[in-house]
Parts: C-alpha cells; structure tokens; sequence
C-alpha cells in the first residue's frame, strides 16, 4: 500500500508484543522489532509523521494479531507527559466566565460583564492557557475507567466534577504533531470555579486522564485531514443524562499555536521533549451548572475521525493524614 493513496488515516496501539494497527476490520502486529517495548515507543517518538505513517501501512503484510491480545495504555506519562490547554472554544469561555462569577456556586446566573481571567487565555492575541496534566502512571486512568476527586464542595464536601471530551495531540521529540486520540480532561469543576488558583488541584490527581488507546495517524499526504467530531454520551443506571458535540473547526486557535506555547513548559529553552509529550487541546461541550458525575456513571465519548472512549466513573479514595 503506497504511501501517496487516499487512505485518510491508520490506528495503532501498544501491546506486550509490539505495536497494533487496525486496517479496518483487522488488526494486524507491526513486524518491525525496533518498536516493541518502552524503549521501542520513545524509539517512535523520534519520528516524523511521514515515517510514522509509511512505518505502519507496511505492516498490513505483517502478522495478524489474535483476539485475546491486550491493548496497552497509549504512552507512560512518567517519560512522555501529558499536558493540556484550556479555553480554546466559545462555549469554555462563557462558562469558565461564569463559574469565576459564581464563586463555586452550582447555579444559574446572569453574566455581570465583569473581566475574568478567562477572557485573557482566549483572546488569541495573548498566550493560551496550558498546564501539566499528568506526569505520572497514577495520573492516567485504567482503560475504561474516569475518576474523579471525592472533594471540592463546601466543607471539603463532594464537588461537582465533569469529564472533558478532547482532541489529544501527540507530538515528537521535536514539536511535530505525529498523531491524535481521543480523552477526557477530567476536571473538578466546582474546585477551580472557587478560585482559578485551583487549577492545579482540579485538574491533576489520581486517575485524573482518560485516553483512548489506539492513536490516530493522518495521512500527510492529505494535508491536516478531515475536521475531528466529537460526541459525548453520559448515562446513569441506564438513563441518558446528558449528550453533545463539537467539531475541532470551532477551536479559536490553531494546534501548531497551542504545541508552540506547551513546548515553553519544557526544561529546556530550545522547547524539546525528548520522549515527546501529548497535548489536550480543550473541550467543546460544557454539560449544565446542575450536572455533576456520579460513580457509576457511564461516559462515552467518540470520534469517527479519533477513536472512542466508554468509561465507568469512580471516586479517588483518599488514604491521606
């Protein structure tokens, strides 16, 4: 299969044999034994996109993958961290605007006009808003699992957490984005409306990332692809509760822009991962004031273009004195 054909994009995933990819219906082992292992995938991460895409449409002639193959998380954050930035979209600026005014209050408001801090990181004219997301195995979720933190309410009490559906990026050890998945930047959403200075706390804890673990790779010779869909279904006890989607064309600024200002969280001033490092882009879909998760619930979020997610919801249990 040539590299120059029209195939949009290919999947693939870690295993304890090596990478995966998915040619439709079949999932096949990728042959080459330089890419096996934890050394194998920062081996990958020093690939360009275009090596990266040819590297995994040859292997369609290689071995096919039996059922019973488990599926590895998508990247060990302890040596490729797992970022993120925020207020990207129209719909995270109005209500992060609006949970700064509300001061951790879970109800409706007017919006008072006041300026936010909010209104600095989408004026596009001025740098995003980014963070660290995960930097550790204790910060990404097991597959199929969303967690969220037991506080973050009046008097240490449950807060009101949410999951956010993201376009993730995966970016090489030189700041080209190789690849994408899908994942939710879950957030305790009532703790950072307390105070943005919260954000820390809110958004990084343990199991605090959820990530799709097959990766997207768009065919370069097709430019940036197709806009990436995402929708997002929650459920409890059978019942859906809530349901939305955005489309990646809404965002307010570009990838490139939002990769160009991680890559200033780096230790080094040349900007350089050098295991890489993914990058949350922000999300689209805000479900009401009123909603909070609750264990048990059902989160799905899919992507024709990226993947899919379906995750039960937890509570972190806190052993701390």
């Amino acid at each position: 299969m040539p590299l120059g054909n029209s195939v949009p994009f290919v999947r693939f995933a870690r295993t304890q044999s090596g990478l995966v990819v998915s040619f439709g219906d079949q999932v096949m082992l990728v042959a080459d034994p330089r890419f096996r292992g934890e050394a194998g995938f920062r081996k990958l991460l020093q690939l360009t996109r275009k090596d990266l895409f040819a590297l995994l449409v040859g292997s369609e002639r290689s071995q096919k993958v039996q059922d019973s193959i488990r599926i590895l998380a998508p990247l060990n954050p302890e040596r490729t961290p797992i970022l993120g930035a925020g207020v990207t979209f129209s719909s995270s600026h109005r209500e992060r605007r609006l949970e700064a005014q509300r001061g951790g209050k879970l109800e409706e408001i007017e919006d008072d006009g006041r300026p936010t801090p909010y209104d600095v990181v989408y004026d596009p004219t001025n740098p995003p808003e980014v963070f660290f997301k995960a930097l550790n195995r204790g910060h990404l979720a097991k597959p199929g699992e969303i967690w969220v933190r037991p506080d973050g309410g009046p008097d240490g009490k449950m807060g009101s957490s949410v999951p956010e559906p993201e376009r993730v990026l995966i970016i090489n050890a030189n700041g080209e984005i190789i690849a994408e998945t899908v994942g939710s930047d879950t957030t305790a959403r009532q703790l950072e409306s307390l105070s943005p200075l919260y954000l820390p706390a809110a958004k990084t804890y343990p199991g605090c990332t959820t990530l799709s673990p097959w990766l997207t790779v768009f065919n370069p010779e097709l430019g940036d692809g197709p806009e990436r869909e995402i929708t997002m279904t929650i459920s409890r006890r059978g019942k859906q509760m809530y349901k939305d989607c955005y489309g990646s064309q809404q965002m307010k600024r570009t990838a490139e822009s939002l990769v160009l200002h991680a890559r200033t969280l780096a230790d080094n001033a040349k900007g350089q991962f050098k295991d890489g490092f993914a990058l949350f882009t922000g999300t689209g879909i805000i479900p009401p004031i009123e909603f909070s998760l609750a264990a048990g619930d059902l989160v799905v979020i899919d992507s024709p273009q990226l993947g899919r997610i379906e995750a039960k919801t937890k509570v972190v249990r806190y052993e701390i004195s």
